[in-house]
């Protein structure tokens, strides 16, 4: 049996756009045939979050391992402690990486629904 290539399965994401000061947690999972060999790990514009955010605004969980078959179900999650809208333009990326391939997928953010604008029209009066 051929070995399975790390594949992002789900991105969960809230369903409407964060408001500012929200705790917001993203969720990333991947499956992978070599779970032993196998990293799940976020990244904010190319760089490692913990990086980008020293001081743990933005931390990602812990890697969540569940056997499936030959292979393996991963998961970790990505917290915000406390939303902002600089986290809205920033491109996070969730990675999943194994000797037998890479697999990425970026978050998308809903976009917030547009404010009702009433147009009135006055007379020529």
């Amino acid at each position: 049996m051929a070995l399975q290539l790390p594949t992002i399965t789900i991105l969960r994401m809230p369903a409407e756009a964060p408001r500012p000061g929200e705790s917001v947690t993203v969720s990333c999972e991947a499956t992978s045939g070599l779970p032993e060999l196998t990293l799940l790990y976020w990244l904010g514009n190319g760089s490692f979050v913990e990086s980008l955010y020293p001081d743990g605004a933005v931390h990602e969980g812990t890697v969540q391992e569940e056997l499936r078959g030959s292979g393996a179900a991963l998961r970790r999650d990505l917290h915000f402690s406390s939303f902002n809208t600089q986290h809205l333009l920033t491109n996070f990326t969730c990675v999943v990486l194994s000797p037998l391939g890479v697999d990425t997928r970026e978050v998308r953010w809903p976009q917030p629904a547009p404010a009702c604008v009433t147009v009135e029209s006055g007379g020529l009066g």
